[in-house]
C-alpha cells in the first residue's frame, strides 16, 4: 500500500506539469530523450504560473560516464548555491578532508612574575568560518593556563591573510544586512553577525561587543504585539531599531551582520578574556598586519568534512566564502576571490570539465556567476570516482530527510535517494546532485532554472525530474527530435544565433512588420524571462510619454521663509523644493545641453533684490522617497556616476565630475579638478604622476557611505587626461550646498552659520521663483541616447508622485504595468528599477516586440522613435554598424552588464518595409563583443532584406 502511495503521489506531480498546455521551443532537439522530462520542459511556458520559466537539464550514468539526457545543457545560467559544490570539490580535492582552519594567539613583550602581559595580546585568523564565541572563551581560558593573569597593552587583530574585500562582486546593497550576505574576513566569529534580543526593557547584542551600535528608536506600546523595522546604516555599524515593542511582548530577536568583521571579533575577544578572569588595563583595539613567530595558543576548527556538511545541507554561504578565499590563500598565497577562483578553475581542469563559465564568488549569492548544467553533472560524476567522494556526497541535503531538502520529495521513490544541492533566488532555482536508479546505477543531475517567478513551480518541476530519474532505465526510449518552428526568417537568423560563440548564451529574439498583419517574422524563445539591462528604458519611455506626454516639464520651487527687508535681507530660510528634474546642472560638460541651470535659481533671488540671507539653506526633496539606490543595485557600482543616488532635488546627475592628468614629471601628484568645485566633497589625492611607459595603476575610489573621493595609484607620463564620474551620499545636501556656493559667488551673502540641510516647506514660506525644466521629449532624447540611468530613475519616481502620489520606484513601475496593460502586455515581467541597472529585472523579448509595435501607433511615436540611438550616427550606437544598410537606418536601444546584452527598435527593410525588432542575450561567452556582433550581424541583415 505504502509503495502504490509514493507512486501516486509520483504520478500526480508530473500529471499537474504535464497538464500544463505545449508551446515548442525553437532551436531545441533531444537527441539521448526521456519523452517525460521532455514534455515536462514543453509543458513550461503554457502555464501562467511557469511561462518564462527557462530549463537546463544534463543528467550523465556515473558507472559508464555516458550521457542520459541533456536539454539546453550547454546553456549557462545563474545557478545560485549550486555554485557551492564547486568550491566543496575543490576544496577537498586540494586541501583534503582533514583540513583544519586555525586561530592563533600571539603575545608581544613579557610576562611579569605577578601574571601580567607587559605588551600586547594579537589574535591571528586564518579563515575559520566556524569560530564561535565558545571558541574565544576556550581560547581565552587557554590563555589564562599559559600564565596570563592580565594585560597591560592593547588588543591587536591580524586578518591580513584574506584580502580587505568584504563582500563579492555584484553582491546588493539592499542584501547587507541579512545573515546570507555577511561581510567576509580572516578572523570572523558568529559568522559575522550580532544575535539581537529586543524587549520593553532594552536590546541584548551577543557576542558582547562595543563595536556594534545600537540606536533604538522604538516606542514601548500596550499589549503583546511587536512591529519593528531593524536597519543597519550603509557602511557602518549602527544598526537602527524603528516601530513598537509590546510591553508585554516576548522578546523579538533577529540576527544582523557588522560592517567591520574583524575589529566586532577582536572586541569581542576582550570580552571573552574579561569574562575568564584576565585583566585588562588599556583593552585598546587596534588591527595590524603581518604577524609572524610562535603562537601561545591555537584554536583548531573541525576537519574540513565536517564543516562541509553545514556549508551545503544549511546552504551556508558564509562558509563557502571564507572556503573559496582559503583556497586562494592556501593555494596561491592570496586570499582573494580571484584567486580561489582560479584555484577551482585549475582543479575543473584536470577534471577535464570545460572551464567557460563565468566564478565571482563562493556561495553563488552573486548573479554574475554563470554555469551550465552539462559542467555540474560533469563535476558530479568526476567527484564520483575520487577519494573523497563519500564526504562529498554526505555533505548534500537528503530528500525528505535534512537540510534544505527536508521537506521536499516525501512519500516518492526520489525520498531517501535524491542527495542533492538546492540553490534558490529571486528569479533562479537549481537542484544538482545524485539519484540512484531502479537498476542500481547512480546518476549525477544538474537542473538549473531562471526565470523563476514562484519558487513552489520550480521546486515541483525539479522535484519531478528526480522522480523520474528514479525509475532508469526504464524512462529511456528512443524519442524523437523536436521540431523547431518555422518562421519567413528561420533560415536567415537561425545560423547567427546557432554560431559557437553562442554555445553558452539564451537568446530571446522577436521580429516584426510594422507593415503587414500578424506580421511576426521571426521568434525564438520569445517569452523566456531575461534580464533586459538598460533595454528597461524604452518601458520607462512609453509609459512616461503615455502618463504624462511629451511636453510635461518637472519644476524646482524655491522659498524664503521671510520677506527681503529694504536692504534685500532676508531674516529668515531659503527653501529649495525638488520635483525630480533630472536635468538640474552647474556647469558640468556631462550633462545635458540646455538643462536647468542652478544660476536660474540663483538669479530669481537677485530679481527679489535679496541680497543677504540670515538663516540657513532648507533642501525639501520629500517629492520622492528616501530609498537613494535602487533595489538589487550592486554594491561595487556605489562609486560611479552610472549608479547614481536618486533624490528629489539632485543636480549633475548627482555625481561630480573629477578630470584628471599626469603631472609634467615623474614624482609630482597627479593633477585632478573637480566640476563642480565644491566643499560638500573632499578628494584626497595619494596618486603620484610615473615615467612615460610605466603600469597605470591610478584609480578614483569613494570611501564607502561618505563623500570623500581618494585618487590612488601611479599615472604615467602621456596618458591622455580623463575624467570619471563620482556618484555622491544624500544629493539633496549636495545640491543645497551647490546652489548656496552659487549664492555666494553671485554676490549674495549668506550667514557664515548657516547650514544646508535637510526639511519641507512650511506654511510661513513665500514663493519667490519656479522655474521648469526642458519637455519630455528632450530629456528622454538625452537619456536614450546616452543610456543614462539617473534620467531614468527619476522619471520612474516621477510616474509614481504624479499618478499615485507616491514617489517611489515601486509605485512607479505599477504605473508602468498598467500602461503597458493597455496594449495587451501579459504583466508576468518584473520590473524594479527604471533604468534597467538591477539584475531583478525580467522581461521577454515578445514584451518588448509588443510594446515597440503598440508604441508605433500612439501620437507620442515621433518623440519615442527620435530619442532611440542611431547605428552609426549618435548615442550608443554611433560605433556600430557603420558602411552597412544599417547605419543612419537601426533606431534601437543598447543595453549592458556583465553576461547581458540587448538590442531592441527599428529598422526599415530595403524596400522599406518597417520592422521592430528585439534580441535578448544573456549567458557567458568569452568577450561581449559576441554579443554586439551578433545582434548587428542581425540588425543588418534585417536592413538588407527585400521581399519583393
Amino acid at each position: 500500500m505504502k509503495r502504490t502511495m509514493k507512486w501516486l503521489i509520483s504520478f500526480l506531480l508530473m500529471l499537474q506539469l504535464i497538464q500544463l498546455p505545449v508551446y515548442a521551443e525553437s532551436g531545441t532537439s533531444v537527441v539521448t530523450s526521456i519523452s517525460q522530462i521532455d514534455q515536462l520542459v514543453a509543458n513550461l511556458p503554457k502555464s501562467a504560473s511557469t511561462i518564462g520559466m527557462r530549463a537546463g537539464i544534463s543528467v550523465y550514468n556515473t558507472k559508464t560516464g555516458e550521457s542520459v539526457y541533456q536539454h539546453d545543457a550547454d546553456k549557462t545560467f545563474v545557478p545560485a548555491s549550486n555554485l557551492k559544490l564547486y568550491v566543496t570539490a575543490a576544496a577537498l580535492d586540494r586541501l583534503g578532508e582533514e583540513y583544519r582552519f586555525r586561530t592563533e594567539v600571539y603575545t608581544t613583550g613579557h610576562v611579569n612574575p605577578q601574571g601580567t602581559l607587559l605588551g600586547d595580546v594579537v589574535i591571528k585568523g586564518y579563515g575559520d568560518p566556524s569560530l564561535s564565541k565558545a571558541d574565544l572563551t576556550a581560547l581565552a581560558v587557554k590563555l589564562k593556563d599559559a600564565g596570563v593573569k592580565a594585560v597591560n597593552g592593547n588588543i591587536l587583530v591580524d586578518d591580513s591573510y584574506y584580502d580587505d574585500m568584504r563582500l563579492g562582486e555584484g553582491w546588493m546593497w539592499d542584501d547587507e544586512i541579512y545573515t546570507y550576505s555577511a561581510q567576509i574576513s580572516a578572523l570572523a566569529v558568529n559568522e559575522n553577525v550580532v544575535d539581537l534580543s529586543i524587549s520593553a526593557a532594552g536590546v541584548e547584542v551577543e557576542p558582547r561587543n562595543d563595536v556594534v551600535k545600537i540606536d533604538n528608536r522604538a516606542s514601548v506600546v500596550e499589549g503583546t504585539k511587536t512591529d519593528l523595522t531593524i536597519d543597519r546604516q550603509r557602511g557602518s555599524d549602527t544598526i537602527v531599531i524603528t516601530g513598537t515593542i509590546g510591553k508585554d511582548a516576548a522578546p523579538y530577536t533577529d540576527q544582523i551582520t557588522v560592517e567591520d568583521p574583524a575589529l566586532f571579533a577582536a572586541d569581542a575577544w576582550k570580552y571573552a578574556l574579561r569574562e575568564n578572569g584576565i585583566a585588562l588595563k588599556k583593552a585598546k583595539v587596534e588591527k595590524t598586519a603581518g604577524v609572524q613567530g610562535t603562537p601561545l595558543v591555537v584554536h583548531e576548527s573541525q576537519p574540513l568534512s565536517a564543516l562541509i556538511v553545514r556549508l551545503n545541507k544549511e546552504s551556508d554561504n558564509f562558509y563557502a566564502e571564507m572556503l573559496v578565499k582559503q583556497l586562494g590563500a592556501s593555494q596561491k598565497g592570496e586570499g582573494s576571490f580571484d584567486a580561489g577562483a582560479d584555484v577551482i578553475a585549475t582543479f575543473l581542469e584536470k577534471a577535464g570539465i570545460p572551464t567557460n563559465y563565468k566564478q565571482v564568488d563562493g556561495s553563488g549569492l552573486s548573479r554574475l556567476n554563470l554555469i551550465s548544467p552539462k559542467q555540474m553533472a560533469q563535476l558530479l560524476t568526476y567527484v564520483d570516482k575520487q577519494p573523497y567522494q563519500e564526504a562529498f556526497e554526505r555533505s548534500l541535503p537528503i530528500a525528505g530527510v535534512d537540510g534544505t531538502l527536508k521537506s521536499r520529495m516525501k512519500g516518492t521513490s526520489a525520498e531517501k535517494n535524491v542527495r542533492a544541492k538546492t540553490g534558490s533566488m529571486s528569479g533562479v532555482n537549481g537542484l544538482s546532485g545524485y539519484v540512484t536508479g531502479a537498476n542500481g546505477d547512480k546518476l549525477a543531475f544538474s537542473v538549473f532554472l531562471n526565470g523563476v517567478r514562484t519558487s513552489r513551480t520550480a521546486t515541483n518541476f525539479q522535484d519531478a525530474v528526480g522522480v523520474l530519474l528514479t525509475q532508469y532505465p526504464a524512462i529511456m526510449d528512443e524519442g524523437a527530435p523536436s521540431v523547431p518552428d518555422t518562421f519567413l526568417l528561420t533560415s536567415l537568423l537561425d545560423p547567427i544565433l546557432d554560431q559557437e560563440a553562442l554555445k553558452g548564451v539564451t537568446a530571446g529574439v522577436v521580429v516584426g512588420s510594422l507593415d503587414r498583419n500578424n506580421g511576426i517574422l521571426y521568434s525564438r524563445n520569445a517569452d523566456a524571462l531575461l534580464t533586459p539591462a538598460s533595454n528597461m528604458k524604452l518601458l520607462t519611455t512609453a509609459a512616461a510619454l503615455k502618463a504624462l506626454g511629451a511636453d510635461y516639464t518637472f519644476k524646482t520651487e524655491l522659498y524664503t521663509t521671510a520677506l527681503p527687508d529694504k536692504h534685500g535681507r532676508v531674516n529668515g530660510d531659503v527653501i529649495i523644493k525638488g520635483y525630480g528634474d533630472p536635468t538640474l546642472q552647474t556647469e558640468d560638460p556631462s550633462g545635458q545641453a540646455s538643462g536647468t541651470q542652478v544660476a536660474r535659481l540663483v538669479q530669481a533671488l537677485k530679481d527679489q533684490h535679496i541680497t543677504a540671507i540670515e538663516g540657513d539653506i532648507i533642501v525639501d526633496d520629500s517629492q520622492y522617497d528616501a530609498q537613494r539606490l535602487g533595489t538589487g543595485w550592486a554594491w561595487d557600482d556605489e562609486t560611479y556616476g552610472y549608479n547614481p543616488q536618486i533624490s528629489a532635488l539632485s543636480v549633475n546627475r548627482s555625481a561630480v565630475r573629477v578630470e584628471y592628468e599626469a603631472g609634467t614629471r615623474a614624482g609630482q601628484p597627479v593633477v585632478y579638478r573637480m566640476v563642480p568645485n565644491t566643499r560638500h566633497i573632499q578628494i584626497i589625492n595619494e596618486a603620484k604622476t610615473v615615467a612615460a611607459g610605466a603600469d597605470n595603476t591610478f584609480t578614483v575610489e569613494k570611501e564607502r557611505g561618505t563623500n570623500i573621493i581618494r585618487l590612488q595609484g601611479e599615472l604615467p607620463i602621456g596618458e591622455a587626461p580623463d575624467y570619471e564620474r563620482i556618484a555622491v551620499e544624500e544629493p539633496s545636501l549636495y545640491a543645497g550646498t551647490v546652489i548656496k556656493e552659487e549664492m555666494e559667488k553671485e554676490g549674495i551673502q549668506v550667514d557664515k552659520r548657516a547650514e544646508v540641510k535637510a526639511g519641507t516647506v512650511n506654511a510661513q514660506a513665500q514663493k519667490m521663483a519656479e522655474v521648469s525644466s526642458l519637455p519630455l521629449r528632450d530629456i528622454i532624447m538625452f537619456m536614450n541616447k546616452n543610456s543614462d540611468n539617473f534620467y531614468a530613475e527619476m522619471l520612474l519616481k516621477r510616474l509614481g508622485a504624479d499618478k499615485k502620489g507616491i514617489g517611489s520606484a515601486s509605485a512607479g513601475a505599477q504605473v508602468v504595468r498598467e500602461s503597458l496593460q493597455l496594449y495587451g502586455i501579459n504583466p508576468i515581467f518584473r520590473m524594479v528599477d527604471g533604468s534597467g541597472l538591477s539584475r531583478y529585472n525580467t522581461l521577454s523579448a515578445v514584451h518588448m516586440a509588443t510594446l515597440l509595435r503598440s508604441v508605433a501607433t500612439e501620437s507620442f511615436f515621433d518623440a519615442y522613435y527620435g530619442a532611440l540611438p542611431i547605428a552609426g550616427v549618435d548615442g550608443t550606437l554611433r560605433n556600430r554598424m557603420k558602411e552597412t544598410l544599417a547605419q543612419n537606418n537601426v533606431y534601437a536601444k543598447t543595453g549592458t552588464l556583465q553576461g547581458v546584452s540587448g538590442l531592441s527598435g527599428y529598422v526599415k527593410t530595403k524596400d522599406g518595409e518597417r520592422l521592430y525588432f528585439s534580441i535578448l542575450l544573456n549567458g557567458y561567452t568569452s568577450t561581449s563583443r559576441n554579443l554586439t556582433s551578433a545582434q548587428d550581424q542581425i540588425a543588418t541583415a534585417l536592413a538588407e532584406l527585400s521581399f519583393q
